[in-house]
């Protein structure tokens, strides 16, 4: 039986480089392997104690045995909180208390108080055991009952399916070790005179528990390079990501979530409750919880503000759902990211719009006021100021292009030449004030008697002028006794004694017959004729005792 020990420190170390070798570690590995090598120690030391007769190594190999149980048992509750979820509880404190029992054995069994462990090299001492056999069992109790505690309340807690696949599988491997630990004690200390001694019952426990963990390790995947991978890719992100599972647990989460919520794994993540603790805006945190609640929801999203030390930050949540091929959702990925810049980037850019638009109305008033100013000067520059007719100037300017329109297309016009009768005496018996008047008023009637396409101008002085196209002889003499009427029954009031003033006009008319309208090859000149010939048919109506319109045709 001697070499069964060391067989199966072999076949421990076997399993132990098997799991070493072709695993990608993470914290809660590292601790799981530290509690194997202390598992295979046990079988080695046992091994040890039995090839040698020499008292100091059988002392050694006695001491690192206790000390293999000890220290297992401390890496074991580490391992328990990294399992569970609650590795936050973890801190240089804690671990301190966790091996201390540990430190205190190997201080007493290292020291000078070697002789305790005596026992466990002579057989026969049984009975005489030291109290670092109570010391090592109380240490091992109080281990378990807390890790099984610590395990139980996990389950009850509500964990997912994995999680609580995992809790299960070390729960069964602590029982099994326990169970082989307790027989060995039962067998070979408790029941030492009734029972043989069965030597390698702990060793046996500790290979058999090594075989079931390692079989569990590899068939829920533990230590699967996709779940490490995945977990330093979350730990490597910028922005808080937080996964929970189908009952909102938190069973991952990554170092820059405690920027945003103190979340830890193994927590129960109440959506609604963390909603009232930031800024929403009005409304989007009823829609946003209620989209949250589907069974079956898609990607959502919510952007609050997050206050903290007189600081606001503006955070965009993001709720993705993680789902089976069967589109089964089995828990949410949360991600936390601070926008703060980018918000104050989009807010500035906004700003410098707005500043860009008031600019550009102002721009665009400026453009309006210069638009109807130029419209006023280009209207100064073509009208008259006290009649609002046409002034001379762009009546030439319209009847040269007119000219030529006419003359390739042979249409007849008519063009009028009239002026005040008397308008002098007018002046001197009422005044200047009144001879304004008298022209004003005269435009405005002959003005109402015109049709749309005819031309208005004032010529000079008390004379006006009349252009009138696609107008034949006889209807040119119509418009004109027409214009001459309306002038004849408008009156003024004079300035005087109220008494009315009634006026008259002499017109001369020339209507130009397309027949007999050659090529022209200077507007101008041919204007100067035209208005020759209007001016002469003026002069002789008021020859003839004004108040009469004499009409010529074009020679």
């Amino acid at each position: 039986m001697i070499w069964l020990d060391f067989g199966l420190f072999v076949f421990l170390s076997g399993l132990f480089f098997y799991v070493f070798a072709f695993s990608h570690l993470r914290t809660l590995h590292k601790v799981y392997l530290i509690f194997h090598s202390f598992m295979m120690l046990w079988p080695l030391s046992q091994f040890a104690l039995k090839t040698t007769d020499r008292p100091e190594f059988q002392s050694f190999y006695a001491s690192v045995s206790i000390l293999s149980i000890s220290f297992q048992s401390a890496a074991w509750l580490i391992f328990t909180f990294l399992l569970t979820g609650q590795s936050y509880l973890i801190t240089r404190m804690r671990i301190l208390f966790i091996i201390a029992p540990a430190l205190i054995i190997a201080a007493l069994v290292l020291g000078p108080m070697q002789s305790v462990t005596q026992p466990f090299v002579n057989p026969s001492a049984r009975l005489m055991y030291s109290p670092i056999l109570w010391l090592l069992s109380l240490q091992l109790l109080v281990v378990c009952a807390f890790s099984i505690s610590l395990m139980y309340r996990v389950l009850r807690a509500g964990a997912s399916p994995r999680h609580r696949k995992l809790i299960v599988m070390a729960l069964k491997g602590l029982v099994l070790l326990v169970l082989f630990i307790l027989s060995d004690f039962l067998v070979n200390v408790a029941w030492d005179n009734g029972l043989p001694d069965v030597p390698g019952i702990t060793s046996v426990g500790l290979a058999i528990a090594g075989s079931y963990f390692v079989f569990a390790i590899q068939r829920q995947g533990v230590f699967d390079i996709v779940q490490v991978a995945q977990h330093n890719v979350i730990q490597s992100m910028s922005a808080g990501v937080m996964v929970l599972d189908e009952y909102n647990v938190v069973v991952e989460s990554n170092k820059m979530l405690k920027g945003y919520h103190a979340a830890r794994i193994g927590d129960k993540f109440d959506m609604a409750a963390f909603l009232k603790r930031v800024e929403v805006k009005p409304g989007e945190s009823f829609e946003f919880l209620r989209k949250y609640g589907k069974r079956k929801p898609g990607q959502i999203q919510l952007e609050f503000k997050l206050k903290e030390d007189n600081q606001v930050r503006y955070i965009q949540m993001n709720v993705s759902p993680v789902v089976t091929s069967r589109k089964t959702m089995i828990g949410r990925v949360v991600t936390f990211q601070d926008i703060s810049e980018i918000r104050s980037l989009v807010e500035q850019k906004h700003r410098q719009n707005e500043t860009l638009q008031i600019r550009n109305r102002e721009l665009i008033i400026i453009q309006d006021e210069l638009y109807r100013a130029n419209q006023m000067l280009e209207q100064l520059a073509i009208t008259d100021s006290l009649t609002g007719c046409y002034n001379r100037r762009f009546l030439m300017q319209q009847l040269e292009h007119e000219m030529l329109t006419n003359a390739r297309y042979k249409v007849p016009f008519a063009i009028f030449l009239f002026d005040i009768d008397w308008f002098k005496s007018i002046n001197d018996t009422f005044g200047h004030l009144m001879g304004d008047e008298v022209i004003k008023g005269t435009a405005a009637a002959v003005r109402n008697c015109l049709r749309r396409s005819d031309l208005l101008a004032r010529y000079g002085g008390e004379e006006f002028t009349v252009y009138l196209p696609h107008t034949a002889s006889e209807q040119a003499v119509k418009l004109a006794e027409k214009v001459k009427a309306a002038v004849e029954r408008n009156y003024f009031a004079s300035s005087s004694d109220g008494s009315p003033v009634r006026i008259t006009i002499s017109m001369g008319v020339l209507t130009v017959d397309p027949d007999r309208m050659m090529n022209i090859q200077e507007p101008k000149a041919y204007l100067q004729e035209l208005f020759a010939q209007a001016d002469a048919a003026l002069y002789e109506a008021k020859r003839s005792g004004r108040n009469c319109i004499v009409s010529r045709k074009h020679a």
